[in-house]
């Protein structure tokens, strides 16, 4: 079934909360009642009482008798007194809602310390959505134990979980996701603004917090306009998308014939280089003249003698000349011979 039951916990505390509890239950505050309320008056007839006494009063006395039983004859501070329980189906549903509720109402009385300790089971059907409501004393082992039993968030996750197994998968209702994000959260949400935009709502002066609510988290609204929250499967491959993917490869090929291939790196030699059409050789700096000996060295004068002679000075003024190659790209074209194929210097 689309959308999804949900389940609601409500502590009651503080001195006469079972007859504020019961009159509302009962429709016996006239202030709800009015034009201006969420309850339609007219459809009011339509309410059930499953479980139970006829009056609100009597349903409080009832409520101190259980305490009085288990001992308890004072109220304490703060302290939990009863626990509520409001269990609600979509505006779609094609429930049911006597056979849907008493299986709701039978589950608490299980979670909560046993049937014996419901006080009061009322449908109602004159508001938006059907629900009922279950007011019960939370007496486990003889004790009054609500707050343990309802707990913190994690327990309260638990209870939902439960009351989803045992009770609501068995009439078909598809389990709520915890939380919605995404495009899936984006459509929920346009959904619910959709509909909302046609309720009294709308005209509400808090139209602009509940608007920012349900973009904040869509769920609850959801399921309480019975909007169907589940993931939409992904469409099969057609044989035409299978033939045309382009797989898991790369994404991005080259086209045929043109293909890039990247050049192996080869290191330059050091020597010669080229530089365009021409080709020159670097050469080498000159050989470093040997250190001067000292005085003290061994044949020291006939070296100093030597440093002096004419042919010696010659040879080292030769040794230090650096060859100097002239590219034939920077010679003037009309000293080319073509016989022997090189350039002579002009007289």
């Amino acid at each position: 079934m689309s959308g999804a039951a949900f389940m609601r916990l409500e502590k009651l505390k503080g001195g006469g909360i079972w007859s504020k509890a019961a009159r509302h239950n009962r429709r016996a505050i006239q202030a709800e009642l009015g034009a201006s309320g969420h309850i339609d008056a007219t459809r009011s007839h339509l309410n059930i009482t499953l479980m139970g006494p006829a009056t609100p009063e009597e349903v409080a006395k009832l409520a101190k008798a259980k305490m009085t039983e288990a001992g308890i004859t004072k109220d304490r501070k703060n302290g939990v007194l009863g626990v509520e329980l409001v269990f609600s189906l979509p505006t779609n549903h094609e429930l049911d809602v006597i056979e849907y509720f008493t299986d709701c109402a039978h589950w608490a009385g299980a979670a909560f310390g046993g049937l014996n300790n419901i006080i009061s089971v009322d449908i109602h059907r004159d508001e938006a959505q059907d629900h009922a409501h279950v007011l019960l004393v939370p007496l486990i082992d003889g004790r009054l134990r609500g707050s343990d039993a309802i707990g913190g968030k994690r327990n309260m996750s638990e209870l939902q979980a439960k009351f989803y197994k045992n009770v609501a998968s068995g009439f078909g209702f598809s389990k709520p996701r915890s939380k919605l994000s995404g495009h899936h959260k984006a459509h929920i949400t346009r959904q619910v603004l959709d509909k909302l935009r046609f309720d009294s709502a709308a005209k509400s002066a808090a139209w602009a917090v509940i608007r920012d609510s349900v973009e904040l988290d869509p769920m609850p609204y959801a399921l309480a306009l019975g909007i169907d929250t589940t993931t939409p499967a992904k469409p099969g491959k057609t044989m035409t998308h299978i033939f045309t993917s382009k797989g898991k490869g790369r994404k991005k090929e080259n086209p045929i014939g043109n293909h890039t291939i990247k050049p192996d790196r080869v290191s330059a030699p050091s020597e010669p280089q080229t530089l365009g059409p021409c080709r020159v050789s670097i050469s080498p700096p000159p050989p470093k003249a040997p250190p001067a000996p000292t005085a003290s060295d061994r044949n020291g004068a006939s070296l100093v003698a030597e440093q002096h002679d004419p042919e010696y000075l010659k040879k080292q003024a030769a040794d230090a000349i650096q060859t100097v190659r002239i590219r034939d790209c920077d010679l003037p074209a009309d000293s080319y011979d073509a016989e022997t194929g090189e350039f002579y210097k002009r007289p």
